[in-house]
């Protein structure tokens, strides 16, 4: 009975490890507030957590800033394809307006994905809440760093 009861428990998880991962990586565009688009590459590491790579560029009145970014992130399967995901991550850019100075951030990551079965794609959207750095003329720092962005990913 004992050994009936690993074994059990022994498929059940292998079925969930199977269902938390989706897919290998993935490469996709992102858009979102504040006015930024980008590239984005996801690599899994195990399975249920991957890499998240990030290259933006934010546009607004008179501002250009472009960063890089990397999270690493834990998959939660919900159903499905459709997976919650949160991490933690930090970049470095650069803002260029009447003068240019450099930033630094460390933020979470809070999204959900929805992986489709039939065909190689991926739908997501995400959050990134956290602390920013800015270096020009001293030392600024400041909460209020947010991101929200909506993307579509190729899988494979």
């Amino acid at each position: 009975m004992k050994k009936l009861v690993i074994a059990i428990a022994v498929l059940f998880l292998s079925l969930t490890v199977a269902q938390a991962q989706p897919y290998r990586a993935a490469f996709g565009l992102e858009g979102g507030y504040p006015g930024n688009v980008g590239v984005t590459y996801k690599q899994f590491t195990g399975p249920s957590n991957f890499f998240d790579y990030k290259a933006n560029l934010y546009l607004s009145s008179n501002v250009l800033s472009l960063y890089v970014s990397d999270t690493f992130d834990w998959n939660v399967p919900i159903t499905g394809g459709l997976q919650f995901f949160y991490g933690l991550g930090a970049g470095v850019g650069a803002t260029f307006a009447q003068k240019t100075y450099l930033l630094a951030c460390a933020f979470g990551n809070l999204g959900l994905e929805y992986a489709f079965s039939k065909i190689p794609f991926a739908i997501s959207i995400d959050y990134n809440p956290g602390l920013y750095m800015s270096f020009y003329s001293g030392f600024n720092a400041g909460f209020g760093y947010t991101d929200a962005n909506l993307g579509i990913k190729y899988t494979f």
